[in-house]
C-alpha cells in the first residue's frame, strides 16, 4: 500500500512539473515571433521649393512685338534685358533706349528714353514665377529735318508701363519668358502740340515679349 501509494505521488509530481513547464514555455515569445510594437512610419519626404532668387542679377536678351506706330503682330529688333531680384518675390527691371541717326542733308536725329519697372511675383513653383508690375518711363528726343528747315522742337514723352509675365526657369541661371507690356499712361509734348492717352486696350502701345536670361550670383 505504501508503494502504491509512493508511485502515485510521484506520478502526480511528474505531471505538475511537466505542466508548469508548457506553461511557461506558452508565455515566452518563439523564435522568429514578430515584435511587441510596430516601427515608426518613414517621414514623408519634404515638398520641394523654388530657389531663392534674392540677389540675383539676369542679363538677357528680349525679342518684342508691337509698340507705338505699329501693329502687335509687327516684330522688333532683340533689345538687351535686365533684372535684378531685391528679395525672392520682389524685382527691378532697369530699361533704356538710346538712338542717334543722321542722313545726308538732314539734321540728327535722336532719342533717350529710360524707364525703370518693379515686379512682384504673387504665384510660383519649384520652376515658374509669374511676374506683374509697373514703373516710369520718360523720353526726350528730336525728329530729323531736311536742311536749312530749322530744327525741331524736342519731343518730352511720360509714361507708366503696366507688365505681367510668366518666367520659367530650367536651373537657377537660366531662364525663358513671355510677357506683354503696356504705357497704362502716355503723355507727349512736342513744342505747343501735345497728346494725352489713357486706358489698356491700345495696341499701339502693346508689346509682347519674349525673353531669355542668364543669371549670375
Amino acid at each position: 500500500m505504501n508503494k502504491f501509494h509512493g508511485k502515485l505521488v510521484a506520478g502526480l509530481a511528474t505531471v505538475a512539473f511537466f505542466g508548469l513547464l508548457g506553461s511557461a514555455q506558452a508565455q515566452e515569445p518563439g523564435a522568429g515571433a514578430a515584435p511587441a510594437y510596430a516601427p515608426p512610419p518613414a517621414p514623408a519626404p519634404a515638398p520641394a521649393v523654388s530657389d531663392n532668387m534674392s540677389g540675383q542679377l539676369g542679363i538677357g536678351v528680349g525679342v518684342g512685338s508691337g509698340g507705338a506706330g505699329s501693329s502687335l503682330i509687327s516684330t522688333k529688333d532683340a533689345e538687351i534685358n535686365m533684372k535684378y531680384w531685391l528679395s525672392d518675390t520682389l524685382a527691378v527691371m532697369p530699361q533704356l533706349a538710346l538712338t542717334v541717326g543722321t542722313a545726308s542733308g538732314n539734321s540728327t536725329a535722336w532719342r533717350f528714353a529710360p524707364a525703370a519697372l518693379v515686379l512682384y511675383c504673387p504665384w510660383r513653383t519649384t520652376s515658374t514665377r509669374l511676374g506683374v508690375g509697373g514703373g516710369l518711363g520718360l523720353s526726350f528726343g528730336k525728329a530729323a529735318v531736311a536742311s536749312p528747315a530749322p530744327a525741331p522742337d524736342t519731343t518730352i514723352t511720360i509714361r507708366l508701363p503696366i507688365y505681367v509675365g510668366v518666367e520659367h526657369f530650367f536651373t537657377k541661371w537660366f531662364s525663358m519668358g513671355i510677357a506683354v507690356q503696356e504705357d497704362f499712361l502716355n503723355y507727349t509734348k512736342t513744342g505747343p502740340v501735345h497728346s494725352f492717352n489713357l486706358g489698356i486696350d491700345n495696341t499701339t502701345t502693346t508689346q509682347a515679349i519674349g525673353f531669355l536670361f542668364f543669371y549670375t550670383d
